[in-house]
């Protein structure tokens, strides 16, 4: 409910900001609205980090941040857990990586459980930053 009504409050304070009727014809309650809105855009980010504790706006799937390549409780990706992770030998090429890894994500991806209970969805989770962790690790030494 909450997560609801920041998502009300952001989106009023965003057509009142945008809007051309204003409540007083000079500039400050618009500079008003701009600072809720940004408090609220705020809240939702902190939401979003606590939600989602790996969450992280510069993390992307082909991207390897530190935390997930040195943190772990099976200790530092090498290569032969990232083919073990992946379903593919050494000795495959990076078509069959590209397939492996695609087919891996499909069936695994939290999108894909969101109607399960929450430990289904969290290890999902674990598992997608886990099959992006060994892609790129992969990849990187294939392409290098």
């Amino acid at each position: 409910m909450a997560k609801l009504l920041n998502y009300l409050w952001i989106t009023l304070l965003s057509v009142y900001i945008i809007s051309p009727i204003d409540a007083n014809p000079l500039f400050f309650d618009d500079l008003i609205a701009a600072a809720a809105l940004f408090y609220f855009l705020y809240k939702n980010a902190k939401q979003k980090q606590q939600q989602y504790p790996g969450y992280d706006r510069q993390s992307h799937p082909g991207h390897q941040s530190q935390q997930n390549s040195t943190s772990g409780a099976h200790g530092p990706l090498t290569l032969d857990k990232a083919y073990k992770i992946l379903g593919v030998s050494a000795g495959s090429t990076l078509d069959e990586i590209n397939r492996a890894y695609k087919e891996k994500m499909t069936k695994s991806h939290p999108d894909k459980v969101s109607h399960l209970s929450e430990e289904l969805q969290e290890k999902a989770k674990e598992l997608t930053l886990e099959l992006n962790e060994a892609y790129a690790l992969v990849k990187r030494y294939k392409k290098g």
